[in-house]
């Protein structure tokens, strides 16, 4: 030690404030990463019981039911659809929309019984058996930092202030494009239920909601609130918030199931033979919400290219296919709006029934928007 600080105090002054400069800046790193609660906090001794007990918990972490899929290669060398860094670094043309998505301005009011609107990538409001149920709320940028994650500029953009009371919201998993801790904290008051998956409570809970509104959830596990049956249901995916603690916490579909509607809502995840089981055990659904963005190569097993979308709303049986997860965030190196072209296409050969509604317009099963509005943007 004693000939460590005789080294140390015959460094050259500007060498040495450059040491310092580093100590400084890797302690705030750390204290940053442990510290910050937009990471979230760790299950109490109650919920790390539930999950241990999880027959989907193995050595210490989550597992899907078909893939080992380990999320620290994505961005390896690739030839198609490179998914290398300098792939993002050198976008492609038309990776991002060059003017405001046009959107319609949302009126809380208008999304009476039966009605269903879109609010941005995976967030949409549904008024089912009189209550008004959200899905994956993000209204601010997909990060934990503030230099990353900035949505897509939107011509209504649309706030927490604009919605009307939410009864019940369910988070698919704790990814930052899915789990919005600003959102959950403005929305911690004023929402009656939160369903989650294993693991995600804590989260909520560090945040602000009351745990004694919080319901977590293994797949496969129910629990029925006023009339309408929430059903968490398997995908292939991860996850994680924290450096260090991947796949700690449970992800999954939600199955939202009342007497006059029955809406399967995919979260994220890839291509597997679970759509078919989910088909066979819980459908048909009048509505499949399945993701489209955000594919790429090196995660196909964790997120699905627009063929298998369409591919798994015939797999879960359902009548009406929506395609969610775009327009909103750039999470991958295609164009913005490829994902809805793909689907459209795809789902066209297979006769497949697409609703494709404006951000913010509210409709119903009666009434299937079939709007191109995303190609007024290419002219």
């Amino acid at each position: 030690m004693r000939l460590f600080l005789e080294i140390f105090y015959n460094i050259p002054g500007l060498v040495k404030y450059l040491i310092y400069a580093l100590f400084i800046f890797i302690f705030l790193i750390y204290s940053f990463l442990n510290l910050s609660p937009v990471f979230g906090a760790s299950p109490n001794a109650r919920s790390k019981s539930a999950i241990e007990d999880s027959e989907n918990f193995v050595n210490g972490r989550f597992q899907n039911i078909e893939s080992d899929y380990d999320n620290s290669s994505s961005f390896s060398n690739s030839s198609e659809n490179g998914s290398t860094i300098m792939s993002f670094l050198s976008p492609p043309e038309g990776k991002n929309p060059l003017t405001a998505i046009p959107t319609l301005k949302f009126q809380g009011d208008s999304l009476t019984a039966g009605k269903f609107v879109w609010l941005g990538h995976s967030t949409l409001l549904m008024n089912t058996a009189g209550l008004i149920v959200m899905t994956d709320p993000v209204f601010n940028r997909a990060s934990p930092l503030p230099i990353f994650g900035k949505p897509y500029a939107y011509e209504n953009p649309i706030r927490i202030d604009d919605l009307p009371k939410i009864n019940v919201v369910t988070i698919s998993h704790d990814h930052y494009d899915h789990l919005d801790s600003a959102a959950i904290k403005d929305l911690a008051e004023i929402v009656d239920r939160f369903y989650v998956p294993l693991g995600v409570k804590a989260h909520l809970e560090k945040w602000g909601v009351d745990a004694n509104k919080i319901s977590e959830l293994d797949w496969h596990d129910s629990e029925n609130y006023k009339n309408v049956e929430f059903t968490l249901t398997p995908a292939q995916h991860f996850s994680g918030r924290a450096p260090g603690k991947g796949n700690s916490t449970l992800w999954g579909s939600w199955i939202i199931s009342s007497e006059q509607v029955k809406v399967y809502f995919s979260g994220d995840g890839g291509y597997s033979e679970t759509f078919k089981a989910l088909g066979e055990q819980y459908g048909p659904f009048d509505i499949a919400f399945i993701e489209n963005g955000a594919y790429n190569a090196q995660w196909s097993e964790v997120h699905m290219f627009p063929t298998e979308t369409v591919q798994a709303s015939i797999d879960l049986k359902a009548k009406v296919l929506f395609p969610i997860h775009w327009s909103k965030f750039d999470l991958s190196i295609h164009p913005w709006d490829e994902p809805i072209i793909r689907t459209s296409k795809e789902a066209a050969e297979k006769n497949v029934n697409v609703a494709s509604p404006m951000i913010g317009e509210v409709f119903d099963l009666s009434y299937l928007p079939k709007n191109p509005w995303w190609e007024a943007l290419r002219k």
